[in-house]
């Protein structure tokens, strides 16, 4: 699936599952980007690229060596076989993939010259990935479980019903399998018929239904009005029902949401734990950690999320001093978000989750500093936070 495609469901399972892949697994949406290009010849023109916000986000957390499922339908077109290909090269298994007769969408990446933003136009009429149903979904889940599922929008919508519907009966079933859910609305605003007021109900009833809900400034911006209090809609979402609420504020990095309990009466507060990229806000880092200009943002969001999905679940990040270990207990609700001084180190969820946010938008910063989705391998990342950690006691 495509930055800015439809959806994707991945499941990344724990252990002590029935089935022993301690991964993720998204549902729908994998596409085709044509990111802006220059031919030998000096003239405008476009490159093609596996892509699709699914798509990256299933890489993205590969390859931080979380075993990933993709869970949708691809077509049987030269793209799709491309995209299957691009999948299996990355080691994403995929047994949950139905290979339909109907052309892959395509999206085509507009950017200003010296600009780091990016516009999308979709090609998706009648295309594989909104073949996906309900009944697929029910019908590919069965007797299977996992340690997460997320869903990531775009091209496709909640205002494709047939699509809604899909996604609600993939959260029921990976919820009633034991992992927690996640979503990222990931809108792409000329995608949305209806307006920003309706469609913020539908992102609101389907937040209801996640743990981990996830979204840009610009998603939020979009849905509550320009200069929304981000804090504010994160407490909100929280509200809602979700138990950790991540915010992407583009060179500015991301900031994480949770309640916490305070006091013998059950109170609880929202806490916010904020981190920046290893960089300046004109310059991203490259994998050798080095500061160098922006080459475009394509996929930086899909990257963070694959990275915080990785964390989570408890793959590789955290140091001793920072606590090992998964967050399950706490994304599920089973065992209160906590510092270290309300419990030790063994309840010292905060400072965990910190280090796994600072990992996560370490890794889209370098994402930013290649051209199209491309996220970085594990040892890339560790690499990269070695530097900076260097430069930084320097």
């Amino acid at each position: 699936v495509s930055e800015g495609a439809a959806s994707w469901a991945s499941t990344l399972s724990e252990g002590g599952m029935r089935e022993a892949r301690p991964g993720g697994r998204p549902p729908d949406e994998a596409l085709i980007d044509f990111l802006p290009a220059r031919t030998a010849d000096g003239d405008d023109g476009y490159r093609w690229r596996a892509g699709g916000s699914p798509f990256n986000v299933c890489i993205g957390a590969a390859r931080l060596g979380l075993p990933v499922s993709f869970l949708g339908t691809l077509s049987t077109d030269l793209f799709g076989e491309e995209l299957h290909e691009a999948l299996r090269r990355e080691g994403v298994e995929l047994g949950l993939v139905e290979r339909v007769g109907r052309p892959t969408t395509l999206a085509f990446v507009s950017q200003a010259r010296g600009a780091a933003d990016v516009r999308y136009a979709f090609f998706k009429e009648n295309a594989a990935d909104r073949a996906l149903t309900a009944d697929r979904v029910m019908k590919a889940l069965s007797g299977r479980s996992f340690g997460a599922a997320h869903v990531s929008l775009g091209a496709v919508t909640l205002e494709d019903e047939s699509m809604a519907e899909a996604f609600e009966a993939f959260f029921r079933a990976a919820k009633a399998g034991g992992a927690f859910t996640s979503f990222d609305p990931n809108i792409r605003q000329p995608m949305i018929v209806g307006g920003s007021e309706a469609y913020r109900g539908r992102v609101e009833r389907l937040t209801q239904a996640v743990d981990v809900a996830k979204a840009s400034d610009a998603d939020i911006e979009f849905l509550y009005g320009e200069g929304a209090d981000l804090d504010a809609v994160a407490g909100r979402w929280l509200d809602l029902g979700a138990r950790l609420v991540v915010v992407t504020r583009g060179p500015r990095g991301a900031s994480a949401y949770v309640k916490v309990a305070r006091g013998p009466d059950g109170d609880t507060e929202v806490v916010s734990i904020r981190k920046a990229p290893p960089c300046s806000d004109a310059q991203t880092v490259d994998s050798e950690g080095r500061p160098v200009p922006v080459v475009d943002t394509v996929g930086a969001g899909d990257t963070l999320t694959g990275a915080l999905l990785a964390g989570l679940l408890g793959a590789g990040g955290a140091t001793a001093a920072e606590g090992d270990g998964s967050l399950v207990a706490q994304v599920s609700g089973a065992a209160p978000w906590a510092e270290a001084e309300e419990g030790g180190a063994a309840s010292a969820s905060l400072p965990r989750l910190g280090a796994v946010l600072a990992r996560a938008v370490a890794a889209a910063a370098v994402t930013c500093s290649r051209p199209g989705a491309d996220p970085p391998t594990a040892e890339e990342l560790e690499h990269v936070l070695s530097v900076v950690n260097v430069a930084r006691e320097g």
